[in-house]
Order: C-alpha cells, then sequence, then structure tokens
C-alpha cells in the first residue's frame, strides 16, 4: 500500500496515526512539491488533494474518513473501536465533531487570516461553529490515558492533528486565552506526546510546520 501525504497536513496525519498504531505495512510518500499541490497531481487524486490510499490491488481511496474506516476494516487488530455498540457510536461522534464542527472551521480560518481577509460575518460565524464543537467535544472527554479512557480509539486518530493546530492557531489569530473554556481538549496533548504512535504524528507534524513556516520567509 501506498499513502500520499505530507507531515503537516491534518487529515494525513489522521491516518498516519492509524496506520502506525495497526503497524499496517504502508509506504508514506509525499505529493509533488508545492503549494497548492501541482495540477499534475490530479492524475492520482481528482480533487488534488491528499491523502490518498494506493491499495495492494491498485484501488485509488480518497478521504481522511474514508480511509480511515477502510483501515480499520482491512487490519482489524488492534482495533480502533470498542465492542460496545454505545460506546462505538460515542467515538463516531467525536470523530464527526472534530472533524466537521472543529477542524473544518479552524482549517478556514486559518486561510482567512492568512488572506487578511475583511469577510469579518464570516470569520464569527466560523469562530461560533468551532468553539460549539469544542464545547460538545469537552463533553465527551475523558482524562486518560485516551480522549475516551484507557483505550486508544479512532477518536484519537481525529483529535491529535485537530490539537496541533490551535497551537499555532492561538498565535496566528491573536487569541491565546481561546482554550481557556476548554481545558479538557488544552490538556490533551499532555495523553498525545506520552503515547508512542501519536507522539510521532505531533512531531512529524512540528517538524513540517517548521519546513512550512521557513517557506514563507521572504528571500
Amino acid at each position: 500500500m501506498k499513502l500520499y501525504s505530507r507531515p503537516l497536513s491534518p487529515y494525513s496525519s489522521i491516518v498516519r496515526s492509524i496506520a502506525y498504531y495497526k503497524k499496517a505495512p504502508i509506504k508514506v510518500v509525499a505529493p509533488p512539491p508545492g503549494f497548492p499541490i501541482p495540477e499534475e497531481f490530479r492524475a492520482i487524486s481528482p480533487f488534488n488533494r491528499i491523502p490518498v490510499l494506493i491499495t495492494g490491488s491498485g484501488l485509488t481511496i480518497i478521504e481522511a474518513s474514508v480511509i480511515a474506516e477502510y483501515l480499520e476494516e482491512h487490519f482489524p487488530e488492534p482495533s480502533l473501536l470498542p465492542a460496545d455498540s454505545r460506546d462505538r457510536a460515542i467515538v463516531r461522534m467525536t470523530t464527526r465533531i472534530a472533524e466537521l464542527e472543529v477542524l473544518a472551521p479552524v482549517m478556514e480560518l486559518f486561510e482567512l487570516f492568512y488572506l487578511k481577509s475583511k469577510d469579518d460575518a464570516r470569520i464569527t460565524k466560523l469562530f461560533k461553529q468551532m468553539e460549539t464543537g469544542l464545547t460538545e467535544l469537552e463533553k465527551v472527554l475523558e482524562t486518560g490515558p485516551y480522549a475516551l479512557g484507557d483505550q486508544m480509539t479512532l477518536a484519537d486518530a481525529w483529535l491529535t492533528p485537530t490539537r496541533f493546530v490551535f497551537n499555532n492557531f492561538r498565535k496566528m489569530s491573536g487569541r491565546e486565552d481561546l482554550l481557556d473554556p476548554f481545558p479538557k481538549f488544552d490538556a490533551y496533548q499532555q495523553l498525545i506526546v506520552q503515547d508512542s504512535d501519536l507522539s510521532l504524528v505531533w512531531y512529524e507534524m512540528s517538524d513540517g510546520l517548521k519546513v512550512f513556516l521557513n517557506e514563507l520567509e521572504p528571500a
């Protein structure tokens, strides 16, 4: 199997964390360099984005959530879903909240702040959406060793890159106190760095951020 991924990509990082946890035989490769990804990559990814998984049979799978489900089914052990149906539902709800109500708005806000957008109405709406999502995450997060208790789940795969992006976003947005109302989500970083697989993804993202920021600096 081959995974097209970049270290800083949150959605790619979700898939890498699953692959690392399951010790899946996946070769991680980078798409063509450039930001945005060059158009030539559409020959592999029709929407020109990552992650992309190429299976052993040659099937191309796009979208992090679909790849995550495929890996959980293709490599069932160790499982990232609890045995109980109620607990599985909680894991799935947590991943969807993280993806749609927290990560999606914060990634759009990154772009708006980078472009110095004056669309205050859109920015306010996205902050509201993000804060609502964080409020719901705060209700389900446990104190460890993982997001939802004693077992690593798909929720940790989603929450690790989601939590990572907030460190830089707080600085970029000038809202250093952004996570003060969400102490469990804020402290989740300390749980991440204590796990070998999740911390590997965290530090890959850290290195990717350094490279990205260096590339932004004027020559």
